[in-house]
């Protein structure tokens, strides 16, 4: 009996962590790429000014006009998605991204593609804000 009661505490603490894990996953799984966006935003209004919020907002509003510093030209995207490849393309599999074909999204090279997708993968960490 007494290991009966042992096993039981054993399947109920594996059922927590699971949840545990699944509730966990979803915020701390980005976490990383989550801060180093804010950051990128936080230095971009220290340069120019503004309140985060606001500059959120406005990104959500026009990713095409407003621009994070860090993230302004195509050969500092790219160096971008190489610090966080595995974060990116994991988000990009999410929104089901590579479901678009490169045309769709006018890009027309593997390096366009990058660019555009890892644009894309900036938009969906700002949306988790």
């Amino acid at each position: 009996m007494k290991y009966l009661k042992g096993y039981k505490l054993f399947e109920d603490l594996e059922e927590v962590q699971a949840n545990v894990e699944e509730t966990d996953s979803s915020d701390s799984k980005y976490s990383d790429i989550i801060d180093e966006v804010k950051l990128m935003i936080e230095k971009t209004i220290e340069n120019s000014g503004g309140e985060f919020n606001s500059f959120v907002e406005e990104f959500k509003k026009n990713p095409e006009d407003v621009q994070i510093e860090g993230l302004i030209n195509d050969s500092d995207i790219y160096d971008f998605y190489l610090k966080w490849r595995n974060d990116i393309d994991e988000i990009l599999n999410d929104v089901k991204f590579f479901d678009e074909s490169p045309t769709d999204i006018n890009a027309f090279g593997l390096y366009e593609y990058l660019i555009k997708g890892t644009e894309r993968c900036v938009l969906e960490v700002i949306e988790k804000f």
